[in-house]
């Protein structure tokens, strides 16, 4: 009885990427994390992310999923798909905050590919180690308001209330703290994160919940179709983890995780270990399903077979709800 008293729902975690729309609501309880609720639909192949087309796709999508698949509550957590987040690293002089968004505009405003007059932008200061004469790296995501004002539009047709709208690194990385590092030794280490969408791969280090570099690899599991494209891949992580051990202040990655399904292409994992093996730390899959106590209800809406639906940043999403 008082367990079930306990028990407490977090937000709704809507992932709306390029192919897929997943949603996962979890719950937790005062010993474990659970999946209340969870759905998934496919875009067609005939709809063009980012058209009408899509977009009334997705607010449909969106609303039938909430309603026949167990979903409690309106509240949604959200994040852009990551390929409408501009990401880019400055080092800059250590300054107030209110400084620091103006200067870091100034400093991204001719890379970014809308018109800077237009981009929603947030920042993260990361003080790389043995730092000297008072400089700062900054970790600069960006949006154009046009396409965060059409995510809104499908959620208010969807008739669903956005909590928060986040960034895809935030809820990956909420999702490793909260299944893959929870012993007191793991949580200083410097940890790289890979999600392999459809399209592209998604780069996260992370210090426990502290970002410390994200990127978007244009390389995905529609491309992955034979040795050569995999190594292309590989070289790809390769090089994102050299560029922050190069330009860190002298951190060094200690873990990598690929947040994935147990099913995923064996050639790939073989790869990954044998980079890992090379850079002499440990790797693991990390299956966000796996973590998780599935109640009943959720199991029929949930395909395990498909190696290339992660739900990582879905269960992120959800988790920024979660205080315990």
């Amino acid at each position: 009885m008082f367990g079930a008293m306990t028990t407490k729902l977090c937000p709704i975690g809507v992932d709306l990427g390029g192919t897929y729309l997943r949603m996962a609501q979890l719950g937790w309880t005062a010993k474990s994390v659970y999946l209340y609720a969870v759905g998934c639909e496919k875009k067609p192949d005939d709809i063009e992310s980012g058209s009408a087309d899509w977009q009334r796709w997705a607010a449909k999508a969106t609303r039938d999923l909430a309603k026949k698949c167990g979903f409690k509550g309106r509240r949604i957590v959200t994040a852009l798909p990551s390929q409408d987040v501009f990401i880019d690293e400055v080092r800059m002089a250590r300054m107030s905050e209110d400084k620091t968004g103006e200067a870091v505009m100034a400093k991204v405003r001719q890379r970014l590919p809308f018109d800077g007059a237009d981009a929603m932008v947030k920042h993260v200061t990361v003080e790389p180690a043995g730092s000297k004469n008072g400089e700062v790296d900054v970790l600069v995501m960006a949006a154009a308001r046009l396409k965060v004002d059409r995510h809104l539009a499908i959620y208010e047709k969807a008739a669903l209330d956005i909590q928060v709208i986040s960034v895809w690194p935030f809820a990956m990385a909420n999702s490793f703290v909260e299944f893959f590092s929870r012993r007191r030794d793991e949580q200083d280490k410097v940890a790289m994160l890979m999600d392999v969408a459809t399209d592209n791969t998604n780069i996260v280090i992370c210090r426990n919940r502290d970002l410390l570099f994200a990127r978007v690899i244009p390389m995905g599991f529609h491309h992955l179709t034979g040795d050569e494209a995999i190594g292309r891949l590989i070289s790809e992580i390769d090089a994102c983890s050299r560029y922050f051990e190069s330009t860190c202040g002298g951190a060094r990655i200690g873990r990598l995780v690929f947040l994935s399904g147990q099913h995923t292409d064996p050639r790939l994992c073989e790869k990954l270990a044998e980079m890992a093996r090379r850079m002499q730390i440990p790797a693991q899959i990390g299956d966000v399903l796996g973590a998780v106590e599935v109640r009943p209800a959720c199991a029929s809406f949930i395909e395990r077979r498909d190696s290339q639906i992660d739900w990582s940043i879905a269960f992120g999403l959800s988790l920024s709800g979660l205080n315990r």
